[in-house]
């Protein structure tokens, strides 16, 4: 019996070769499984992409809108600046015009008040028999307020005076020039107020304004505290961050702390003259003197409680 040996051999590798193609045909499909998910990945990828390129257009837009904001604004804020400094030389020069007016007017009042006061005075004493007791009080009320007026005219010169001042620092032992405020308080005000000074630092400074601005504010603590039974007068200095704070303190009549911007203008009061003498100058020259040495003054007060007056020098 004979036997075909080449079919023989066909039959032998025909179920390899189909396992082969079994095998291939199946990675053809991972491989297509793998490359339908690689182009879902991709079209994701362009998907996220053409997001951020849209955020990143909406981002740039933005950003030029800032830019021009921030342009606009340089260009307020130069104007604004230019403005400023505009008001600030007008605002000067008008100081300068009203300083130079008030002494015009101050310094020209002189010498009618001091005609008034002399023919007051001369009627006092050359016609006191012709005159009754009614008109010799009008004459003394005529002399006092004269008096007053011309302490009034006094001040009203040395504020104006202070616009035109250039200041002269010079170091200063505030104990020493304390001691010599007091001495010249005690020699022309009559009063009872015990004085504390505590030790204070040398300072930087004007000699002469600050000797004007110390007898200002001491002057007025010993005034508002003068109807107090045991008036007490402290001046002290404390250390805050960086800064010397300065303090008057009295224990007497104090004030409405809503009124507390009043009182450093000119001609402010916050009390009447019949409850303490003056003028509303004296704590507008200490505020002047303050500014001029780039420092700051301020009050706090309580009715009935007494007040603090504190300032810095720079």
């Amino acid at each position: 019996m004979s036997i075909d040996r080449n079919r023989n051999t066909v039959l032998h590798y025909e179920p390899i070769a189909n396992k082969e193609l079994a095998f291939q045909n199946n990675e053809k499909d991972k491989r297509a499984a793998e490359l339908l998910i690689a182009n879902k990945e991709l079209a994701f990828q362009n998907n996220e992409k053409e997001k951020r390129a849209a955020e990143l257009l909406i981002a740039n837009k933005e950003l030029v809108f800032q830019n021009d904001e921030k342009e606009k604004r340089a260009t307020e804020l130069i104007k604004s600046n230019s403005d400023l400094i505009q008001a600030k030389t007008r605002l000067k020069e008008v100081n300068a015009e009203l300083d130079a007016f008030t002494y015009s007017v101050a310094h020209d009042l002189r010498a009618p008040l001091r005609a008034v006061n002399s023919y007051s005075q001369i009627l006092a004493e050359d016609y006191s028999q012709l005159i009754d007791a009614d008109g010799m009080q009008v004459l003394e009320i005529i002399r006092y307020n004269t008096k007053k007026m011309g302490t009034l005219i006094d001040e009203l010169l040395s504020f104006s005076r202070l616009g035109r001042k250039e200041i002269d620092r010079k170091t200063i032992d505030l104990d020493d020039l304390i001691g010599s405020v007091l001495a010249d308080i005690n020699r022309s005000t009559e009063h009872h107020a015990a004085i504390k000074a505590s030790p204070l630092p040398m300072v930087n400074a004007d000699p002469v304004l600050l000797r004007q601005m110390l007898f200002n504010l001491i002057s007025n603590a010993i005034k508002y505290s003068s109807k107090k039974e045991n008036p007490v007068v402290e001046i002290a200095a404390t250390q805050q961050n960086d800064k010397t704070v300065f303090s008057v303190k009295d224990n007497g009549a104090g004030f409405d702390m809503r009124f507390a911007d009043k009182l450093f203008g000119v001609f402010q009061r916050l009390h009447s003259e019949k409850e303490f003498e003056g003028n509303g100058v004296g704590l507008a020259i200490v505020h002047r003197i303050i500014a001029k040495h780039g420092g700051q003054v301020w009050g706090e007060g309580k009715e009935n409680e007494g007040a603090t007056f504190y300032f810095t020098l720079s």
